[in-house]
């Protein structure tokens, strides 16, 4: 049975760590974490979750994949 925490559990473990020092993630990461929690977001609703619940994250997708590349800002945190 999936549970609400599973969502910011699944988030937080798809967020990398680059070898520039910021930290980033793709959006089919954060659904490949969700699916293991038993939750099932399209690409759409994993988009719009971030978008609303990770303010300190922004877009910096360089072209125009549905595949979001999103990255922390400048000593944001995650929730």
């Amino acid at each position: 049975m999936p549970r609400k925490p599973d969502i910011n559990a699944a988030f937080v473990s798809a967020v990398q760590l680059s070898q520039k020092g910021y930290r980033y993630l793709h959006k089919d990461d954060f659904i490949r974490e969700l699916r293991k929690s038993n939750w099932h977001f399209s690409q759409e609703e994993a988009n719009q979750w971030i978008e609303r619940n990770q303010a300190d994250f922004c877009d910096k997708t360089p072209d125009c994949s549905e595949n979001r590349y999103w990255i922390l800002r400048n000593m944001g945190r995650m929730f």
